[in-house]
């Protein structure tokens, strides 16, 4: 194997750079991962444009969404061996690594966590793992199974990666869904799967006067009983709070540094607004790898279609470029193949 391995790096923001680094060596309680499969995340694309919390210096940068494969194991690692499918790789945006991806809160730093072995997933399909394991937890921490009057409703307000399979799992569970997105595409998914779909762009002045897709999803639909508010705009968020019933939740998941809330219609509404952390729940003190992963394998029911949200599959030369002109109205998911070379 080589010495040195080809790697993103993204020293501050709007600037993201190729570079040649040493392949890491692995400890006696890590393991060398190939880096088959990366997914760009909302996170990564944040971190790039320098307006999300989290600062990511190092070669492969954020990179969590990852599929690999172990190429070499510690001495003192047990269960995992040479050419096991790998989940959890971090630092994803490289050839090969050694860090693990950890929740970034305090508590799995302290124990050097190791991969996950999955040889029944492909490491493609084992890169959505972190993407389901977020929208599991968002529909979890919405506890839509405490409704027993009627039919539990829910809207989902933005359908990228995370909140199209979100919409899977609500469907899946027989949740009512209603999904506000401005792209065709989009929309067209989650139509298809049984969603009723609104497209806030539709309604200006000129066409429905003082009608706004608000109103128009509270005549259609009806308040919902969890609000899923996916964009990390206070503008999508002001609509999630008007649209929820008054006593239930709000599940604020897009990412933004600061929020306006309207004190006044939250204290009247007595909304609840939740914030899920991205692949734990903090309340039941647990994290969604395994359930993600056995989702993703339709263990216990019907598969997620993943499939059909992959936009395209690119290079490490052409992922610096998609960084620069990051197509969020065109693309859905992008898949990073480290190894792969740009087609000449």
């Amino acid at each position: 194997m080589a010495r040195t391995m080809r790697a993103l790096s993204f020293p501050e923001p709007w600037r993201v750079e190729l570079i040649e680094v040493d392949v890491p060596s692995p400890g006696p309680d890590e393991v060398l991962a190939k880096i088959v499969s990366v997914g760009i995340c909302g996170s990564d694309v944040g971190i790039f444009e320098g307006d999300h919390w989290i600062v990511a210096h190092e070669p492969g940068g954020h990179g969590h969404e990852t599929g690999a494969i172990a190429v070499e194991v510690g001495k003192n690692v047990e269960g995992i061996s040479e050419g096991d499918h790998l989940a959890r790789m971090g630092h994803g945006y490289a050839e090969y690594a050694t860090q693990v991806n950890v929740v970034g809160h305090g508590k799995d730093e302290l124990r050097k966590p190791l991969p996950i072995v999955r040889n029944d997933l492909t490491p493609e399909e084992i890169s959505f793992a972190d993407a389901v394991g977020c929208a599991i937890n968002c529909f979890e921490r919405a506890e839509l199974d405490r409704i027993d009057t009627e039919p539990p409703r829910a809207i989902v307000v933005g359908l990228g990666p995370i909140g199209l399979i979100l919409t899977q799992i609500l469907l899946s569970h027989g949740i009512e869904v209603a999904a506000s997105e401005p792209h065709p595409h989009k929309r067209g998914l989650a139509q298809k799967w049984g969603a009723k779909v609104f497209n806030p762009r539709d309604y200006s002045r000129a066409t429905h006067g003082r009608h706004s897709v608000l109103e128009a999803i509270r005549e259609e639909f009806g308040a919902a009983h969890a609000v899923f508010e996916m964009v990390g705009t206070n503008e999508t968020l002001l609509d999630a709070i008007a649209l929820v019933k008054s006593g239930f939740r709000v599940m604020v998941f897009g990412a933004q540094k600061t929020q306006s809330i309207p004190y006044e219609n939250c204290r009247k509404k007595g909304v609840e607004l939740v914030y899920p952390e991205a692949m734990v729940n903090s309340k039941a003190d647990k994290d969604y790898w395994i359930e993600a992963l056995d989702l993703i394998a339709g263990k216990g029911g019907k598969r997620l279609e993943l499939e059909s949200l992959i936009t395209k599959r690119i290079s490490l030369e052409e992922a610096v470029q998609a960084f620069y002109h990051y197509d969020r109205e065109q693309w859905i998911k992008v898949i990073v193949e480290p190894h792969k070379r740009r087609q000449s």
